[in-house]
């Protein structure tokens, strides 16, 4: 078969590849879709405080006004979170109720917008995997986005309007700007854009940002071409001036100067300065002296560090150092994405391995096929954008130690690594029809693109049992039983943190019970009170202005008054007050 023929077929597999995967895409979103349908209660909590804060805006909140002020009222707390994210699904929201009823219009923008992520995504790494390593591994890679939890079902979902999806999007667009290095222009522009956009909606991403500039100055660096210099160049130019302009896009005039160390300010910006300073300075200062420009670079990076310390001090230790000691103990070991990855593994064993197997695989794998890569000019561009990649990966890797969700640094590393390895497999079985080619095949697509599959083995060799408690019964967070507490007039509850969120989506009432670190009081409001005894609980709520409390049936709780209570206990602080809403229970207090 000529050559022609070969690469029409295959162009052909891999638009046939192309097409079944967004069907997947489409399938899974229309199928969730349906159970999100009028019960908007089932979001996640950042989602379903996401769709808040939406809807405040389009309510005529102010653009600049990030307050929510049903959380912790009167005063309410001011989310550290982008208003670029709300415009554009409320935008959505807008534009479908133009043609539908605004619940349904509503239910439809929440489906589009991870869908239309989800789509975006796979077109880049489904034609980026193909420009770089063929049309076939482009079909394991496109799989892999839409099987792997962390490009799929954990942020892409319908309903999943958390800053997340975005932020792995851009790391995806950044990845693949910064590893084909011949068009620098470009290239430079696209990833210092994604990258500021990325640190305008969170600051999650900060790491990886750091990281692909260390990788782009010390290829600048070892290589001394027009092209690495000039990719580098314009990659920190463009960040520079792309963050200071979504900075000042949505930050008000009189918060311009608060140096805050949760979202893009000046410490970042200042972080930023230096970088850039510390990484073109050397580029025209000592054009062609590799060692000079290390130094140079090192050097003023010191000096800028040390300039811009009064704003990097204070962020040091991240945006929870300055937190009290019990609140950074809940969100270690309550909040399930801010769990180090060591306590995630420990209380989520069957999910950890869903997430961290595929991209351990897929380094070692991919670590060793590309020894059968050869000597010619395209073998050694692809070793090399391997290599890159593993670094990508590894650093993630690493970085989930501190926090599971920092994986999320490996999206766009791990599916292309997947569809080389995979690819190579299929091909070294192509070659000779072996069966061992064959096995290696089948247990590789296994382990990268279906761990699933080792949940039943797994809990046979492992001692588990599943968790004798839960955070929230699922029967409680339903529009259908949160709904009817609007009977009550307007009040503020005490609730579990995981009720707090969707009590302020569902419900005219107030919460002082929230998972945002901007409000150490919502955040302790939501998991201490619940595990003390009686009367320590009752001191605990008189120095709140909470009205009402807030439980549900189905769930058990800790070693606390509120399970007896839960269990039918009576207290003379507490007014049972009778509502039809499910399993759950409301008291009054007196």
């Amino acid at each position: 078969m000529s050559n022609t023929a070969t690469s029409a077929r295959l162009r052909w597999v891999f638009l046939a590849c192309l097409a079944g995967v967004l069907a997947i895409v489409v399938a899974k979103a229309v199928i969730v879709s349906l159970k999100l349908d009028g019960d908007l209660a089932t979001l996640g909590n950042d989602s379903a405080m996401r769709l808040v804060l939406v809807q405040n805006w389009l309510g005529g909140q102010g653009w600049f006004d990030m307050v929510e002020y049903r959380l912790m009222p009167p005063e309410g707390v001011l989310m550290h979170w982008s208003r670029y994210i709300d415009a554009m699904i409320g935008g959505l929201i807008v534009f479908f109720s133009w043609i539908f009823p605004a619940e349904t219009a509503q239910t439809i923008a929440l489906t589009v917008w991870p869908t239309a992520l989800s789509v975006f995504m796979v077109l880049v790494i489904g034609f980026g995997t193909k420009r770089l390593f063929g049309p076939i591994a482009a079909c394991f890679a496109m799989l892999c986005t839409v099987l792997w939890p962390f490009t799929s079902d954990f942020y892409f979902l319908a309903g999943a309007i958390d800053h997340h999806n975005v932020q792995i999007l851009m790391i995806v667009l950044v990845t693949f700007a910064v590893i084909w290095p011949d068009q620098p222009m470009k290239s430079g522009l696209v990833a210092g854009v994604g990258a500021a956009f990325a640190l305008a909606i969170g600051l999650e991403t900060l790491p990886y940002i750091l990281v692909i500039g260390a990788l782009l100055l010390t290829r600048a660096h070892l290589s001394i071409t027009p092209i690495a210099d000039r990719l580098l160049a314009v990659f920190c130019l463009t960040l520079g001036m792309a963050s200071v302009l979504f900075w000042l896009g949505q930050t008000p005039w009189s918060q311009l100067s608060n140096p805050v160390c949760d979202q893009l300010g000046l410490p970042v910006l200042s972080l930023i300065a230096v970088a850039s300073v510390a990484s073109v300075v050397p580029i025209y200062v000592l054009s062609d002296r590799a060692l000079g420009r290390f130094i140079l670079s090192i050097a003023l990076t010191a000096l800028g560090c040390a300039l811009a310390w009064p704003l990097l001090g204070p962020c040091i230790t991240g945006p929870y150092g300055t937190l009290p000691a019990e609140v950074q103990d809940i969100i270690r070991t309550g909040i399930s994405e801010g769990k180090p990855g060591i306590v995630y593994a420990q209380t989520n064993l069957l999910d950890y391995i869903k997430m961290v197997v595929p991209v351990v695989g897929a380094l070692i794998l991919a670590s060793v096929l590309m020894r059968q890569l050869g000597t010619t000019s395209e073998d050694n561009r692809r070793r090399d954008t391997i290599i890159q990649l593993l670094i990508l990966s590894a650093v993630g890797v690493l970085a989930s130690f501190s926090q599971i969700r920092l994986l999320l640094m490996t999206a766009a590393a791990v599916p292309v690594l997947v569809g080389f390895v995979l690819s190579v497999l299929l091909e070294n079985y192509l070659r000779g029809r072996a069966t061992e080619a064959a096995l290696g095949l089948l247990v590789a697509s296994i382990v990268l693109l279906s761990p699933a599959i080792l949940e039943a083995p797994i809990k046979q060799l492992l001692p588990f049992e599943p968790p004798k408690s839960t955070t929230q019964d699922t029967e409680c967070r339903k529009d259908v039983a949160l709904t009817e507490l609007n009977a009550l007039a307007p009040s503020v509850f005490l609730t579990p943190m995981n009720l707090g969120p969707v009590l302020l989506l569902t419900t005219h009432h107030s919460s002082i019970s929230g998972p945002y670190h901007r409000s150490p009081a919502a955040f302790a409001n939501g998991y201490i009170p619940f595990n003390l005894p009686e009367p320590e609980m009752q001191a605990y709520v008189a120095d709140t202005n909470a009205t009402h409390l807030l439980l549900c049936a189905g769930t058990i709780y800790g070693e606390g008054f509120v399970r007896d209570l839960v269990n039918g206990a009576e207290a003379t602080w507490l007014k049972p007050v009778t509502i039809e809403a499910g399993d759950l229970l409301v008291f009054e207090f007196n």
